[in-house]
């Protein structure tokens, strides 16, 4: 068959057209009574109608996607070191072999192949650790490991726990002559060999099955940012102050989910995206997975143990699980509840996947499949003369001088590149931009967006409100993000403090714009002519 493919539109009250194809995707292939009965308008090939999956098939091509049936498959495993380590997340170091919960990983396989061969694929491997430092040392332990699977269709997020060990040496300082620790580049390499375990058992499990799309809400992250009356701003100020005047942006409370199930109707997975890092308890010395245990917990009993969850981490870079406001209403529910911080968010999340389950859209196993892997050089945000002056002053200053400095110079600090400010300067000139990896995979009706940084919850919403997509999952903390950061907008700039500030961030707001537009171009040009239904 030649000639393009019209879609189908459905004409709408006003007469304008819309662009969707009958049940809104490429992946139905519709009867003409159907269209008809919805008051669509037939799919056509050289104005002719379509009536057969291959025709829908070469759309879907047309469109830079394969259309076929869905594999699928999971698999976890636990990363809790088996040594003690260091813990990242704080400015002092912590040492602990104590495991309070374990911390796990847990892939999904995806795969669709069509009649003529076209095969799309994807890994989504998320992590109960801070950030990604180790993906190369991955790619080298799976090398021979997923006969067929495009090692660049791996992508790789975090769950940004602050209980979990450090990836990179040269952080704090390692104690001497201790058999019993693991630093971290032996960590990083026994985690590899795990992460490769797990990933290509989910690669070589896969099967024929289906998957379908939920939405709902659940108040876990809220804004950590006060801002005062002289403009200034701080990441856990103290809301009581008489000069407080508002939290620096808004809270996002969405949560998306996908769930899949195998060729007999069976869940076998669940996909959580929602905007929090799992910090409810970010100081402790013991390895702990947060908040996001007790929810694997309560999947597991709820669900049976065989389901799976892949937890994702939404763009939260000012947004974090503690309350600075409520904090009395709050206390006093969890008190009658019985519950804690992380008991009262996993009744919370249960209640949206519950909710998202029981009003899930129709299980689908062909579906339109599209995963672009995208390599951006963003501009830097550019340490000063005077910043790089005063960075060289601080091991030389009185405690007394440094006291009265701004709070990024108060002292060195022990987060790698991004906060040495002197080699920074040193080098920008050779090395304005900076290089990140982003995946876009379309399912169906969805799309997932990664990005490596630890994104302002407002450049979430400048992306999603401009999406195409019927979902869309955005994700941060994904590939490459141990050199990632945070990544502020102008008004946190502005206000400045811990997570706006240069020694904070590799990117700042014209980056982020950028960011935020190469995300909308690359998600819309997967439903490019979608035109799915609105609501206020």
């Amino acid at each position: 068959m030649d000639g393009q493919i019209t879609p189908a539109r459905r004409e709408q009250p006003d007469g304008h057209m819309a662009g969707n194809l009958c049940k809104g995707g490429v992946d139905y292939t519709p009867t003409l009574d159907a269209c008809r009965a919805r008051k669509y308008k037939v799919p056509t090939v050289a104005g002719k109608p379509v009536r057969d999956s291959a025709s829908v098939a070469l759309y879907a091509r047309q469109r830079q996607m394969t259309h076929g049936q869905l594999h699928i498959g999971w698999a976890r495993g636990e990363i809790t070191p088996p040594r003690k380590t260091f813990l990242l997340g704080q400015f002092n170091t912590r040492i602990s072999d104590e495991v309070l919960s374990p911390l796990t990983a847990t892939a999904l396989a995806l795969e669709v192949r069509d009649e003529d061969g076209g095969v799309e694929q994807a890994v989504m491997l998320t992590c109960d650790i801070a950030n990604d430092a180790f993906k190369p040392d991955l790619l080298r332990a799976l090398e021979g490991r997923c006969p067929d699977f495009d090692p660049a269709k791996l992508t790789v997020t975090c769950t940004h726990t602050h209980t979990a060990p450090a990836l990179t040496r040269g952080i704090y300082d390692e104690p001497e002559d201790d058999p019993d620790f693991m630093n971290p580049d032996e960590y990083r390499e026994w985690m590899a060999a795990q992460l490769a375990d797990i990933v290509a058992s989910a690669w070589t499990d896969r099967e024929p099955g289906s998957v379908s799309r939920g939405f709902g809400y659940a108040v876990v992250g809220r804004c950590r940012r006060t801002v005062y009356a002289d403009g200034a701003a701080q990441m856990y100020g103290d809301p009581s102050r008489p000069d407080f005047r508002g939290f620096e942006a808004c809270d996002d409370h969405a949560v998306n989910m996908l769930f899949t199930r195998d060729r007999t109707g069976d869940l076998t997975g669940i996909v959580v995206n929602l905007a929090c890092p799992a910090q409810c308890h970010e100081s402790l010395e013991a390895f702990f997975a947060d908040y996001w245990h007790p929810v694997r917990e309560a999947v597991a009993e709820r669900y049976g143990a065989d389901v799976h969850l892949l937890s994702q981490c939404a763009p939260a870079g000012d947004l974090s699980p503690h309350l600075l406001m409520d904090q009395k209403e709050e206390a006093d529910l969890r008190s009658r509840l019985g519950v804690d911080d992380c008991g009262i968010i996993t009744r919370r999340v249960m209640a949206a996947i519950d909710e998202g389950l029981a009003t899930a859209s129709p299980a689908e196993d062909r579906v339109a499949f599209a995963h672009e892997v995208k390599a951006w050089r963003l501009p830097c945000l550019m340490v000063t003369a005077e910043q790089y002056e005063l960075e060289k002053r601080i091991p030389d200053m009185s405690e007394e001088e440094r006291r009265q400095q701004h709070f990024a110079f108060q002292q060195i600090w022990p987060f790698g590149l991004v906060a040495d400010l002197v080699r920074r300067y040193e080098q920008q000139a050779e090395n304005p931009d900076h290089a990140v990896e982003c995946h876009f995979i379309r399912l169906g009706d969805v799309v997932f967006a990664t990005n490596p940084f630890e994104l302002f919850v407002d450049y979430g919403a400048r992306i999603r409100c401009r999406s195409r997509a019927l979902q869309t999952f955005l994700v941060q903390l994904g590939d490459g993000s141990g050199i990632g950061s945070y990544l502020p907008t102008q008004r946190a700039l502005d206000g400045g403090h811990y997570s706006a500030v240069i020694k904070s961030c590799w990117v700042g707001p014209e980056g982020g714009q950028v960011l935020v537009d190469n995300t909308v171009d690359t998600i819309n040009s997967l439903f490019d002519g979608d035109d799915y239904p609105r609501t206020r």
